[in-house]
């Protein structure tokens, strides 16, 4: 009996450690599952936006009309020349004039960009991806598009 006693210990042993092996296992994979859906924020907060889209001025202007969260950006003053070189031409109505996209970071409101004809506003919206909770619109066409559907139009600080 007392060569069966060493084997038996053994045994059990191994077994102890197999199944806090296991158990570690189990917790490392638990741990990492938590994380992913933390950061992921699946269930906590929602994802950044990973894409915009591409609306005409009919789209634009309902989308004005409709979401009051929505905020506009007149990314013209990135297109190599300040905000006033665009102040006798007009804006829509509730534009921000003065944004980048840094200052819009972490923003959850829907946001419209618009430029010139569309293409700043392209690369505007690219900026933003990953860095805004809310949906990101570009003016198609920028406000040459928006001016060809006679849609209103404010001067000054409106």
């Amino acid at each position: 009996m007392d060569e069966k006693e060493p084997v038996e210990k053994q045994k059990n042993i191994f077994e102890k450690i197999a199944i806090v092996v296991l158990v570690i296992i189990f917790l490392v994979a638990l741990t990492y599952f938590l994380i992913n859906l933390f950061q992921t924020n699946h269930f906590f907060k929602t994802r950044y936006t990973t894409i915009y889209t591409n609306v005409t001025a009919d789209a634009a202007y309902n989308l004005i009309n409709e979401n009051v969260n929505l905020k506009i950006i007149d990314c013209r003053g990135l297109e190599g020349c300040g905000p006033c070189a665009f102040k006798n031409e007009g804006h829509i109505k509730g534009a921000d004039l003065n944004s980048n996209p840094e200052t819009l970071y972490n923003c959850s409101d829907d946001i419209l960009v618009y430029s010139v004809d569309g293409i700043v506003g392209a690369s505007f919206c690219n900026d933003l991806i990953n860095h805004v909770y809310g949906k990101i619109y570009n003016l198609e066409g920028g406000i040459n598009a928006w001016k060809e559907k006679n849609f209103p139009i404010v001067y000054g600080n409106e």
